[in-house]
């Protein structure tokens, strides 16, 4: 898991990267171990496959809504943070999304799978080596008391919506994509993040009609 870190920036940014430090976290420490010792069962390999093509859509989508939204938005308002740097960071990472990309195609909760995990461990270990600091970056660099004071609640407001709202290729279903965040959050957290989505999506997709696409991830996911 993540450790607390202080900051002022947006909440709902805070929390998009808690959960998918969260997924980076799992994703690792679940690829060791079946890399080592199979899959107990092809429900779970396939669950656990599900779980990682999740995790690596919605870090590309979060690369995407920054590059596109956040960033072209910030670049005047907080001029000191490193953009070039920030942008060099998510072309790396993206190239290493795109190899696992390859790998993640040819898991299918099959045994004798165990060198592919090995592969998967790696390119999330080399994503997680960069991940840290780079949100450290963001956080700290980002604050929300002083962008309202620059552009108002109305508009910061429509900032994070527009970024919410992005979606690009590769991405994963919402019915797949927002649980996840969602349940890689504790409860808490879950809470914070659920209220800023419409009550629709929350109370009633997720719970709902949308729990067949994600519930074969809930091994892997907090309750």
């Amino acid at each position: 898991m993540s450790k607390p870190r202080e900051s002022d920036a947006p909440i709902a940014l805070i929390l998009i990267h808690n959960a998918i430090s969260r997924g980076l976290d799992t994703g690792i420490r679940h690829a060791e171990r079946f890399a080592k010792e199979g899959y107990p069962d092809r429900a779970t390999g396939m669950s656990f496959a599900l779980y990682l093509r999740t995790l690596t859509g919605i870090l590309h989508l979060h690369h995407s809504a920054e590059d596109e939204i956040a960033f072209p938005f910030l670049r005047e308002k907080v001029p000191n943070l490193p953009f070039d740097a920030l942008i060099a960071e998510h072309e790396q990472m993206e190239d290493i999304l795109e190899e696992l990309a390859g790998i993640l195609d040819n898991l299918h909760g099959e045994p004798g799978e165990e060198p592919l995990l090995e592969a998967v461990r790696g390119a999330l270990a080399g994503l997680a080596d960069i991940w840290p600091g780079h949100i450290d970056v963001e956080e700290q660099g980002i604050s929300a008391t002083r962008l309202e004071a620059m552009v108002g609640a109305e508009e910061l407001a429509g900032w994070l919506a527009k970024m919410g709202q992005h979606r690009t290729e590769g991405a994963p279903p919402d019915p797949v994509g927002i649980p996840f965040i969602l349940y890689n959050l504790p409860l808490e957290e879950r809470a914070i993040m659920a209220a800023q989505m419409p009550p629709a999506v929350s109370q009633e997709l997720v719970p709902g009609p949308w729990k067949e696409h994600w519930g074969p991830m809930k091994p892997f996911l907090l309750q």
